[in-house]
Order: C-alpha cells, then sequence, then structure tokens
C-alpha cells in the first residue's frame, strides 16, 4: 500500500499528514479488514461541489444561476469525475476484491480513448460510479487532512480535475438538446423526443414536425437519447439554411460584423464535421 499512497501523492502534488486518509481513500469496500471510502466519498462530493461553486462564482460574477449550475456539472459530474480518473490511472491504485470491476472499468477507460475531444455532457458509455467515488474520496482525503479548508482543497485539487470547462468551451460544445430545440425554435419547427425499451435497451427517436429524423440507443436513457440527438444535428445539419438575421448582427458594423460571423460559423462547422452552411 505504501507504494499507492507514494504514487497518489505525486499525483495530487500533496503530502498527506495522516496516511491512512489516503489509505482509507483507495480502499473499495469489496476489501475486508480496512475501512472503505464511503464515508470519504460522502464527505467529498459535498465538499468538492461547494469547492468549485465558490470558484465559479467568485470567476464569473456575470453568470446567472443557470448558467453557473451548467459550469458545475460540466466539470463536478459522474461522468466528468470518471475520465478524471481514467486519465491519472486512479484506478490502479485502489484496493478491492469485486469481481469485474476492473473489467468494467477497462472498457470504460478504452472507449475515453477514443474519443475525439472532451465530452462536456458525457459520452457514449456509462461511466462506472467507482470511478468517481475514488475521486471523490481523494478530495475528502485532502480536505479532511487539511482541516476542512475549502480554498485549499481547491488549490491542491484543482490540477487533478483539468482542463477545467469554461463559459467559452461550454459554447463551442453546447448542451446537445438544448441546441436541437434552439435551432428549431428559429426554424419555427417543433421538437418531439420519444423513448421507449427494446429488451434491456433504451431506444430514443427524435422527430422534428412529425417526420423522423434519428434514433439512439443505450442501456441509460439519458445516453439514448443523448446520441438520439447528436444524431438528429448532424443530419439536420446537411440540410439546415441558416438566416443570417438570426445570428444576431448588430447593423452598425454591417458587413464587417457579418463577416466574421460567416467565419465563425464556418469554423464550427470545420471542427463538428459538418457540411458547410447556406446562407440565406
Amino acid at each position: 500500500m505504501g507504494a499507492s499512497v507514494d504514487a497518489v501523492e505525486r499525483i495530487l502534488n500533496y503530502r498527506f499528514r495522516d496516511k491512512r486518509l489516503l489509505e482509507d481513500a483507495l480502499t473499495h469496500s469489496s476489501y475486508s479488514d480496512a475501512t472503505s471510502y464511503e464515508r470519504l466519498e460522502f464527505v467529498g462530493d459535498a465538499a468538492l461541489g461547494l469547492a468549485f461553486t465558490n470558484h465559479v462564482f467568485l470567476a464569473y460574477p456575470m453568470l446567472d444561476p443557470g448558467q453557473l449550475s451548467l459550469i458545475r456539472a460540466a466539470n463536478i459530474s459522474t461522468e466528468k469525475l470518471a475520465r478524471v480518473a481514467v486519465k491519472h490511472g486512479l484506478f490502479q491504485f485502489v484496493r478491492h476484491n469485486a469481481v469485474g470491476l476492473a473489467q468494467k472499468v477497462k472498457v470504460f477507460a478504452e472507449a475515453v480513448t477514443q474519443e475525439d475531444e472532451f465530452v462536456a455532457h458525457g459520452g457514449s458509455m456509462k461511466a462506472p460510479k467507482v470511478l468517481a467515488d475514488i475521486v471523490e474520496a481523494l478530495a475528502a482525503a485532502v480536505y479532511v487532512d487539511i482541516r476542512f479548508d475549502l480554498t485549499t482543497l481547491w488549490v491542491i485539487f484543482r490540477g487533478l480535475l483539468e482542463p477545467i470547462v469554461t463559459p467559452e468551451a461550454l459554447q463551442q460544445q453546447p448542451q446537445p438538446v438544448s441546441l436541437l430545440f434552439e435551432i428549431c425554435q428559429k426554424q419555427g419547427k417543433y421538437v418531439d423526443i420519444k423513448h421507449w425499451k427494446n429488451g434491456v435497451k433504451n431506444i430514443a427517436t427524435v422527430f422534428v414536425d412529425g417526420e423522423f429524423i434519428a434514433s439512439g440507443s443505450s442501456d441509460r436513457k439519458d445516453i439514448a437519447k443523448l446520441n438520439a440527438v447528436r444524431e438528429a444535428l448532424q443530419r439536420l445539419s446537411t440540410s439546415m439554411v441558416v438566416d443570417v438575421d438570426s445570428l444576431g448582427i448588430d447593423e452598425i458594423n454591417g458587413s464587417l460584423e457579418i463577416k466574421e460571423a460567416k467565419q465563425k460559423l464556418h469554423k464550427l462547422c470545420m471542427k463538428k464535421k459538418w457540411p458547410k452552411p447556406i446562407y440565406e
């Protein structure tokens, strides 16, 4: 266990006063004759959430509560924290006797490595909760060791969570469901998302003005919906006509701002591998 403690301390760039806290944070409930991370995970969930909330509240004074909630969700969700654990290889240091747990983590880690870029709103595979639990338990271990100092917790733990999702990053990768409704609303179209099950699979289908556009499936209902919406956005982008007036162009600067808006939209389409937009 000593080697694991040393390795995780190097990852955190923090030396524990009480090494037992770190040992507990690296112990799964399936491991007998040792204290598991469950109590620490309970504290870490709240402490990390509050530390990050303090950060965004101070860093972005112009954001409203809804925007702050989106930033927080993108940075400390189960999906994000699980990817943090994968990035730093934290599971290898956890003591456990759970059959199949390592294989489940391995499959998820392999899926994460295939992602083209950071996914702000979840990926195509359900993240094993154990991975997020490990990160939260480590946060609690640090929090208790530094005598419950939230400011210091954020200073120590921020590096582990990098890259931090910013408001600008969320604008580049908006929530797919919200984006679909926004785009269709501007086009005067009605969106309907239906759910049903086929055995153990959840199926989501997207209809626009009553016309079937796309479907997605997953073991999880929310991921099925996400997959369906992403596919719908991809298909709609091939036939979508962009109204320049809807881009919010300031007429004072006229053609210059229109040109800049078109350039930004062109870059977004290239990044998302969408066809070039057609302008009215």
